[in-house]
Order: structure tokens, then C-alpha cells, then sequence
């Protein structure tokens, strides 16, 4: 297997170097400033000269925001997804090399309560979120063997500025915070980039299962409550933002575009399909929070026993126990929580031969 890795220099894939890296996977990484889509004859140079068995596209436009608001910006987005996509997508099919690429959940309007599936009717409702069609539309017409990835909301340490941003608003508004009134699914960009490996290897041994497929993380959440949590892990490093976070006002705000209400997406298909387990993102987000602060694992205090994402888990299991019990006339029992170091369960060793999930 050979990769070429298009985008490198986006949060997925600078996390999917570092992964092909570390396993010793042939690859070849280009940054988006390294290759033109527009120019049909460089894209068949450059495949023809690297000869990979399959192309991974991971360069996802990073300005949606500016989007909204530029007309000029927007149009560039849409020609390069509508028509350089086409082109990659050609430029495949004639050398018969498949494709995954990467889009998100802005495909949708953020209407449905539940969680979307890759056979909801698509409707975006930004500029954005309809140049991610364009380009999902442009490879679906012209390729066969892709593999089109939607994901939620990604984060990195390699760009915490999100988090940055809010940790700076809550210490110098004392407290006070504005969130967007969204339900979403935070997804680390390692563990996404577990996700794309696991298909490309899947690929590799002749995978007949071209399509579209959702990824997010484990365990969705309000905006209002990822933030919070995270303002608490953070201020264990941080005795300005701790005296601060007693006094913490969050308020809900309505959702502007290009963002929708709900980005949650459903992951049954790619389960029954490559076998691949959704994962939390506590570890992740700890280690970025950490990162922020110039901590090393080794300096900084121990994990909290549970992560962000299992805490409102864990609550509403107590909160459905205690009412059985009150139902039965039972007195609730208490919840009893492990010591920071109790072993967690086992799982499969990542790069396991025969793994779908490494």
C-alpha cells in the first residue's frame, strides 16, 4: 500500500502523517499549496510520478466562517470543490485509483433532532456547508471507487485556539461566556485519523464498499456543556481561571451560520461495514488542555477519574436508578467511583494484524 496523503497541512492530516509515520506506511504527504486541482495535466503528473494505490484528500476548507461574509472567498471554495474536486476525481477513475475524502456534517440543515444517517436527505443551509456538496456531488458523478467521510466538529492540539479563546473570555468577562445553542460531537483529529487508516486498509485488501460513511465521537453534547467542562479540567492548571469559574454565566446564543443546530452524526454504518468502534475524546482533549499550558504527561496532576464525555452518562444513569429505586420503594445505591488508578478495560492493541479498528 502507498498513500498519497493530499492536504497534509489540515488538522486530519497532519494526524494521519504522524500515524502513518509511527506505523511505517509508504506515503507521500503534500501540503495544499503543493498541488493545483484546477490544472488537470499537473494532478495526472503527479499521480502518474508518485504511482499511490490509493489517494487520501483531507484538505477541508478551514475559512467557513469567512465564507458567510466574503463573496470572493466563497467563490473560490465552491470552483475548487466543485470543479477541482471533479478533476481529482477524473484524474482517479482514469488511473483507477481510489479515493477517500474527507467532508463534514454541514451537508445537512441541523433540523433533525436525532442524529443524521447516510441516508438523510442532504440540505445545507451555508455556503460552506453547500461547498462540501459541490464536492461530495463531483466525486459521486465521475468516481466509483470513493469513499466520501463525513465528520463532525474536529479539534487538535495542533490548533487550540477555540479553547484558548474561551479560557481568555471567561477569566477577563469574570465568568461570563457566550456559546452557540448547538448539539454537536467534538472529534479528535487522531482518532479520525484511526478511522481513515482503518479503511485505507480495508481498501488495501479489497474492500468492495465504496459509499459514504459517517464518523464522530463518542457521546454528543451541547456546546454549553463541552465548554464548561472544559473550563473545569482547564482550571486545574490555571488558579486565575479557578477563583473565575465559580461565577461561571454561560449563555446560550442562537446558532449563525455557517454552523446548524445539530452536527451529531450517526456511526452505525461505518460499524457494520469496516467493523470500526466509535472512541471518546477525553484523553485527547485533556492531553490538548495540557499541551496549552506547556505541560508534559509527566508534569501534569493526574487524570480526573472520568471523562467529560462519560460524566453526563454517568449522571443520567444515576438520576434512571435512583427513580427505580424510589419506584420500588428501594433505597437508591450510592454510585461508587474507582481510584484514579484503577485499570481500565483492555482493548486491542493498536496495528493489530487483522484489526479493523487500529
Amino acid at each position: 500500500m502507498k498513500l498519497l496523503v493530499l492536504g497534509a497541512d489540515s488538522l486530519l492530516g497532519k494526524a494521519l502523517v504522524r500515524l502513518l509515520v509511527k506505523q511505517g506506511i509508504e506515503h507521500r504527504a503534500l501540503g495544499r499549496a503543493d498541488f493545483q486541482l484546477l490544472k488537470k495535466m499537473e494532478v495526472v503528473r503527479l499521480f502518474t510520478k508518485q504511482s499511490p494505490t490509493q489517494v487520501i484528500h483531507t484538505a477541508i476548507h478551514t475559512t467557513a466562517e469567512k465564507m458567510e461574509s466574503d463573496p470572493h472567498e466563497a467563490e473560490r471554495c465552491d470552483i475548487i470543490n466543485s470543479r477541482g474536486m471533479s478533476t481529482l476525481a477524473e484524474v482517479c477513475s482514469q488511473l483507477n485509483i481510489p479515493l477517500i475524502h474527507h467532508s463534514g456534517s454541514l451537508v445537512f440543515d441541523g433540523n433533525k433532532t436525532h442524529p443524521y444517517l447516510e441516508t438523510d436527505e442532504t440540505n445545507p443551509v451555508s455556503r460552506y456547508g453547500k461547498s462540501l456538496w459541490f464536492a461530495e456531488r463531483s466525486i459521486r458523478d465521475t468516481l466509483a471507487s470513493h469513499v466520501i467521510l463525513r465528520t463532525d466538529w474536529v479539534f487538535s492540539t495542533d490548533n487550540p485556539d477555540f479553547f484558548r479563546r474561551h479560557i481568555e473570555v471567561c477569566k477577563k468577562n469574570k465568568g461570563k461566556l457566550d456559546v452557540m445553542n448547538m448539539r454537536f460531537s467534538p472529534t479528535p483529529a487522531q482518532d479520525l485519523a484511526r478511522v481513515v487508516l482503518a479503511i485505507a486498509n480495508q481498501i488495501d485488501c479489497a474492500a468492495d464498499a465504496w459509499g459514504t460513511y459517517h464518523y464522530c465521537a463518542q457521546q454528543p453534547l451541547s456546546q454549553e456543556y463541552f465548554v464548561e467542562h472544559f473550563l473545569q479540567e482547564a482550571s486545574r492548571y490555571d488558579p486565575a481561571l479557578e477563583k473565575t469559574l465559580p461565577a461561571l454565566q454561560i449563555t446560550k446564543l442562537p446558532v449563525q451560520l455557517p454552523y446548524i443546530g445539530n452536527t451529531v452524526l450517526g456511526c452505525q454504518h461505518i460499524f457494520e461495514t469496516f467493523g470500526i468502534k466509535q472512541r471518546t475524546r477525553s484523553a485527547e482533549l485533556v492531553a490538548l488542555i495540557q499541551k496549552l499550558y506547556n505541560l508534559q504527561p509527566e508534569e501534569a496532576p493526574e487524570l480526573l477519574v472520568e471523562g467529560f464525555d462519560d460524566r453526563e452518562n454517568s449522571r443520567a444513569e444515576e438520576k434512571k436508578a435512583k427513580i427505580a429505586a424510589e419506584t420500588k420503594g428501594e433505597k437508591p445505591k450510592k454510585r461508587v467511583r474507582k481510584p484514579a488508578d484503577s485499570p481500565r478495560p483492555a482493548r486491542k492493541a493498536a496495528g493489530q494484524k487483522g484489526s479493523p479498528h487500529s
